[in-house]
């Protein structure tokens, strides 16, 4: 029986308690040695984490709800229009410029030439006045007065008259009576509450209608509901 020395035996004994703690150390943090032919030809691989794990199938989008093909609800004296379309339905005078007032819906739309909606706004007027059909722009005031109602107004568009009174009617302002007070609330505009025939709009509406309708230019006035 041959004989091996004590000390080799326990280096070796040694050397592997070394090699399966480096080897729990190396499992335990994750990485998983793989070995081959030899120690040099060695590679790691991650051990699968919860963060490795595939992502679940993302839930799919919402369904767009369809567009509302109703038609308009025309407005009442407590409540405004429902559903004003973006265009108004006044396709036979389309190629002209123009102003647009829809009596039912209580709204005034800006038309270019190319058929295009520069502008929409809400007003406040009355439906039996004025009387549907195509006017022009005849005059124009920065500043008005009514005496007779004690009140001003601004960016006044005249159009056409009134048909008891012949007085001008026309696109301005919400009215302020002398002391500064406004005729109504800008909140009020679309309702069809006006006692007056002009149509009112709010202070930053009326500038732009002033500065978009020229004298000559074509108001046309639809139906009232």
């Amino acid at each position: 029986m041959q004989n091996f020395p004590l000390p080799s035996r326990i280096g070796s004994a040694k050397s592997g308690l070394l090699a399966l703690l480096a080897v729990a150390v190396i499992v335990s943090s994750g990485w998983l040695i793989v070995s081959s032919r030899s120690a040099d030809a060695a590679t790691t691989e991650p051990l699968p984490t919860a963060s490795q794990e595939p992502s679940p199938t993302a839930t799919p989008s919402a369904v767009p709800t369809p567009l509302d093909t109703r038609p308009p609800k025309p407005a009442t004296r407590t409540k405004k229009a429902k559903r004003v379309p973006a265009y108004p339905s006044d396709l036979k005078h389309a190629g002209m410029k123009r102003v647009v007032y829809d009596k039912a819906l209580m709204t005034v739309w800006l038309i270019n030439a190319a058929d295009e909606v520069v502008a929409r706004f809400p007003v406040v007027g009355r439906w039996d006045r004025p009387a549907a059909g195509v006017y022009k722009v005849f005059s124009k005031s920065k500043k008005a007065f009514n005496p007779n109602s004690k009140v001003t107004f601004n960016h006044m568009v005249r159009f056409t008259y009134g048909p008891d009174t012949k007085s001008p009617i026309g696109l301005h302002a919400i009215p302020r009576y002398y002391d500064g007070t406004m005729m109504h609330s800008v909140k009020q505009l679309g309702l069809p509450i006006a006692s007056g025939g002009c149509v009112r709009l709010s202070e930053e509406a009326a500038k732009a209608v002033y500065k978009f309708a020229r004298v000559g230019t074509k108001v046309v006035v639809l139906p009232s509901p």
